[in-house]
């Protein structure tokens, strides 16, 4: 995807859309792939987040394969949005039926909303995947888009989803350590080269002390922990990015108020004083 990231240095932000009090406007063009799973490549993506059942398709690697949708829908001519300083801020995936891995996947990429943020604008990039007319699969990406304008507002309180956690003690399922080179290592697979990602001195030129590891990264990493009855899947995850992993670091991925068919996963730093993201799992 640097042909992607190439364009993106170049794109031209329509900025009065950006700093207007209504919404930006969405482009409505649906961008699609016809995508065959690569069984080297997934059994390389299983191999990097150590997924532990390889013939169960991970719930995320579906949302990894259409990166270069998304761009290209980012990347859009009447697309507002910049690609480069983006945030992605929240995941939401929903595991609708089986995804067979020998079958061709028909994925469809766009917009699908933008409301205001207390930084900016955070929009929604939405992916729905198809085999035999069937819809399998379906994904929102959010990403913020930082900004002042007349719009921006304090922040206002928002659900977190660990509320009814509050008295639940946390259990530990791993100790991580997060390597120098971990960014670089997923991007390789993922082919998403964001700068942020790769070395010191190229996250800088973007305002990190440190190069971060891709949320995608840390979110297949987390939920590769997540204690599975046989015959069970993951069917539905929800995530909110809350602090970028610096790299490297050591993390802490804990469960909390896990029932039959839902947990709550939380990723600290190795101190737990900070979070850097908490999700909502439920499984079938």
């Amino acid at each position: 995807m640097f042909r992607e990231y190439s364009k993106a240095l170049f794109k031209r932000v329509d900025t009065r859309q950006l700093m207007q009090f209504k919404p930006p406007t969405l482009p409505p063009r649906i961008y699609t792939k016809k995508i065959d799973v690569d069984n080297k490549h997934y059994g390389a993506f299983c191999q990097e987040v150590e997924w532990p059942d390889a013939a169960k398709m991970h719930p995320l690697y579906l949302q990894m394969l259409s990166l270069p949708l998304q761009m290209q829908c980012l990347l859009d001519k009447k697309s507002p949005f910049p690609l480069l300083g983006l945030i992605h801020a929240a995941n939401r995936v929903e595991v609708l039926d089986e995804c067979d891995l020998s079958d061709t996947f028909e994925c469809r990429v766009r917009f699908s909303d933008v409301r205001p943020h207390s930084r900016g604008w955070e929009v929604d990039v939405s992916l729905e995947a198809f085999q035999q007319g069937r819809c399998v699969y379906k994904a929102i990406s959010s990403y913020l888009v930082k900004v002042k304008a007349v719009h921006v507002a304090p922040k206002a309180p928002t659900q977190d989803i660990k509320e009814a956690c509050i008295d639940s003690p946390k259990n530990l399922l791993s100790e991580l350590d997060v390597t120098a080179n971990t960014g670089r290592r997923y991007a390789k697979t993922s082919g998403d080269y964001n700068p942020i990602h790769l070395f010191g001195l190229s996250a800088k030129l973007f305002g990190f002390k440190r190069p971060i590891a891709h949320g995608m990264w840390t979110l297949a990493r987390a939920l590769s922990f997540v204690p599975l009855s046989e015959g069970q899947h993951i069917s539905d995850v929800v995530c909110r990015f809350k602090r970028p992993v610096m790299l490297p670091c050591r993390v802490n991925v804990y469960q909390l108020c896990r029932d039959e068919d839902r947990s709550i996963l939380e990723v600290t730093s190795s101190d737990d004083q900070q979070v850097h993201l908490d999700a909502e799992v439920s499984t079938l």
